[in-house]
């Protein structure tokens, strides 16, 4: 079996200069892809590892060029570099982020919201910018990461959310990528990395130094990436040469005649209770099993092949 080719292509991979970016930038790099590694200087750092990266990458025989750009105030710099240098923008893997892990009552303001927008407004501006070089490509292939974080952890209510919006981001993406030929898709990865390096627990940071290498990861996402990989709009769990789908699901519903506070205190036991799941990809696809619940006969209606509801743009007022 033959490598994948990336010959021609031209990827960002944000966040690059170590861990995962870093096995991303790489991976792509040897396959031919011609990479702009994106990273920012650390003050503690005489060099900083975006150059490091690809002076690996063109030791190893490949194309690359540093971006020192933040993702959250220099998106727009960013692609410029990709279009600078290599006159086209085929992929994007929004790799960049922090990690702070403080209670909510306890955070500093100013540090909650920042690592909010690395991950999260820092990943929805980069797609923003690159979005018309990816339409122009017209197989244009975005890679988001998101985090089990997302699920829920005490201490990590920045990190966590800005997951959970970025997997809603990709989602909603995915669908408006599709007339253009852009697949969006995103990872929720663990890895042996700088975040999980400060893990307390010995056994737990010996299991993952062992089995967790950033190079599993990569390898999933180098494949999404790849021009004749036609997934989209699905979210992977990987780690350890190993990967699974995520979806979000719901359990059956419980209809009440009496829709009444207290007729749902005596429906709470079958509510709670746990049965067969039914995944839901798409905010058409949930409203459309609501709708049909109620009404069968409107599920004709619900045919949009794109997974939208068929909206009308508008500017929404709050109230």
């Amino acid at each position: 079996m033959g490598l994948m080719d990336f010959q021609g292509r031209v990827a960002i991979v944000t966040g690059a200069g170590r861990g995962m970016g870093r096995s991303h930038a790489l991976m792509l790099a040897s396959r031919g892809a011609r990479v702009v590694v994106n990273d920012i200087p650390s003050p503690d750092e005489d060099i900083n590892p975006a150059d490091q990266v690809v002076a690996e990458i063109r030791a190893a025989g490949g194309v690359a060029v540093a971006d020192l750009h933040s993702v959250i105030t220099n998106a727009d710099d960013i692609v410029a570099t990709a279009i600078d240098h290599f006159g086209a923008l085929d992929i994007v893997v929004c790799n960049a982020g922090v990690m702070s892990s403080t209670s909510l009552a306890d955070a500093d303001p100013e540090d909650w919201r920042r690592v909010f927008d690395i991950h999260f407004r820092g990943t929805v501006d980069v797609c923003r910018a690159a979005w018309p070089h990816l339409i122009a490509s017209g197989t244009g292939r975005i890679v988001t990461t998101c985090s089990s974080g997302m699920l829920g952890n005490a201490g990590l209510t920045s990190y966590g959310s800005a997951k959970g919006a970025t997997f809603s981001f990709s989602r909603s993406l995915a669908i408006e990528g599709q007339p253009h030929g852009i697949t969006v898709n995103t990872i929720l990865p663990s890895a042996w990395t700088r975040i999980t390096g400060t893990i307390d627990d010995p056994a737990i940071a010996e299991t993952l130094q062992k089995y967790f290498q950033p190079d599993h990861v990569a390898a999933l996402v180098t494949w999404l990436c790849h021009q004749d990989t036609k997934i989209t709009n699905e979210a992977f769990q990987v780690s350890g040469g190993r990967a699974g789908r995520l979806v979000m699901a719901a359990y059956p519903t419980v209809r009440t005649s009496d829709s009444t506070p207290e007729n749902w205190r005596v429906h709470e036991t079958e509510l709670m209770q746990d049965g067969d799941l039914t995944p839901l990809r798409s905010t058409a696809e949930m409203f459309g099993n609501e709708l049909a619940d109620a009404d069968p006969a409107i599920r004709h209606a619900m045919s949009d092949e794109r997974g939208g509801l068929g909206l009308k743009p508008t500017t929404g007022r709050e109230g």
